[in-house]
């Protein structure tokens, strides 16, 4: 699907968090055909529940994720210490706030009807951008 050799993403850890379990699992399986070492959650506390989620790369996440924000969960992911970047699902044109939230952690806003070859650019742009990050850091 994607021009990068597929070696790249062995041992990839993403996330997903999607309420809606169709969307959820044709993501998971997509991401798994590329080879991304991906976890599926339908909501995200059971994201945050789970403390494997923190040593993640990236996180794909519906900003209206059922009985939550998908923000809060981002706030609560990086209050826990997770330094990952984010994929937000948002319907259209996004709220200014989400914005300026995406802009200041390096996330990426896309459409909840994205297709697979963009949803799988951003996972990758995200994924190089978050390394670069971490590596100046240490």
């Amino acid at each position: 699907m994607t021009d990068q050799p597929t070696q790249f993403r062995d041992g990839i850890a993403v996330s997903l968090v999607d309420g809606d379990p169709a969307i959820r699992r044709a993501r998971q399986i997509m991401l798994l055909s590329e080879r991304y070492d991906v976890r599926s959650y339908a909501t995200g506390a059971a994201l945050l529940a789970d403390p494997r989620s923190r040593d993640v790369s990236c996180i794909v996440v519906d900003v209206d994720e059922i009985g939550s924000s998908g923000m809060d969960t981002l706030h609560a992911m990086r209050a826990s210490g997770w330094r990952g970047k984010a994929i937000l699902l948002d319907d259209g044109i996004s709220p200014p706030a989400l914005v300026q939230a995406a802009e200041r952690h390096g996330d990426h806003i896309l459409d909840r009807a994205t297709g697979d070859a963009s949803l799988l650019a951003a996972i990758a742009a995200s994924i190089d951008r978050g390394w670069a990050d971490w590596n100046a850091e240490g």
